[in-house]
Parts: structure tokens; C-alpha cells; sequence
């Protein structure tokens, strides 16, 4: 790996504005973005040295014009088992924002099927109320006057 450059910014506007920021500034290229709990979220970088130096501070500017910066830094050359390390979690990444793509498209499949039923249940009872208005009909209503009488 190249050098690795890492942006943590609060919220993801911020983390994309950065990351947005880096790629127009240096020829970088994003890695990876990890999204921590408390609404923190990190985008690495990596390229040449230099490029990498120079999106990084770039990036974190952009991040502290919007008031969500909370850190960065770069690893000139990092070491085999951070690349992997890197690399390995690329990889769940991916598959974690496949599987929570899938979940969300299941979900809304449930609520436009709950939708139509709702209708269709609205229809069927709207339809049995009606019948049961036109087939309802007045009879008025005798009191008899049980006063005595002799």
C-alpha cells in the first residue's frame, strides 16, 4: 500500500465533503469509510506520499469550514498488517452495505404489499357499510302508553 491518509469528521456530510474536498485536490483515491457509533465517520485515502499530505489537509479544511472536523492524519508508509487489516475490512464493508441494501429494499416490498392489503381491506369494508345503509330502512317507533286505565 501507499501512503494512507484518514479523515474523521462528525456526521457524513461532512466525511463526504472532505472526502469530495481530497479527490479534487490530489490524485488520491478513497479506501474505505468506517461509520462509528455517535455519529462519527472516518474516509481513508491513499496514494503517493505527498498527494496523499496534501488531499488530507485539504479534506480537513473542507471538514472544519462546516464545523464537523474532528481529526486526521496520514501514515507515509504504513505496514503490511495495517494494509491487510485495511483491505480485510474493505471487504465486510461492502458486503455489510450489500446485505443492509437488501433489508431495506425487503422492507419496503412488506410496506407497499401491507399498503395494498390495507386498501383492499379499506374497499371491502367500505363496500359492506354501504349495503348495510341501503338495506336499513325506518320503522318508527310506538310507545304505549301503559296508564291506567279503568
Amino acid at each position: 500500500m501507499k501512503a494512507l491518509g484518514m479523515i474523521e469528521t462528525i456526521g457524513l456530510v461532512g466525511a463526504i465533503e472532505a472526502a469530495d474536498t481530497a479527490l479534487k485536490t490530489a490524485e488520491v483515491e478513497i479506501v474505505n469509510r468506517h461509520i462509528v457509533k455517535g455519529g462519527i465517520v472516518t474516509v481513508e485515502l491513499s496514494g503517493d506520499v505527498g498527494a496523499i499530505k496534501v488531499a488530507v489537509e485539504a479534506g480537513a479544511e473542507a471538514a472544519k469550514r462546516l464545523g464537523v472536523f474532528v481529526s486526521s492524519h496520514v501514515i507515509a508508509r504504513p505496514d503490511e498488517m495495517v494494509s491487510k487489516m485495511i483491505e480485510e475490512n474493505s471487504i465486510i464493508v461492502a458486503e455489510n452495505t450489500t446485505e443492509e441494501i437488501t433489508e431495506v429494499i425487503e422492507e419496503k416490498e412488506l410496506e407497499k404489499e401491507m399498503m395494498e392489503i390495507k386498501e383492499e381491506i379499506g374497499t371491502e369494508e367500505t363496500e359492506i357499510i354501504e349495503k348495510s345503509v341501503d338495506t336499513l330502512t325506518e320503522k318508527p317507533i310506538i310507545k304505549e302508553n301503559k296508564s291506567k286505565r279503568k
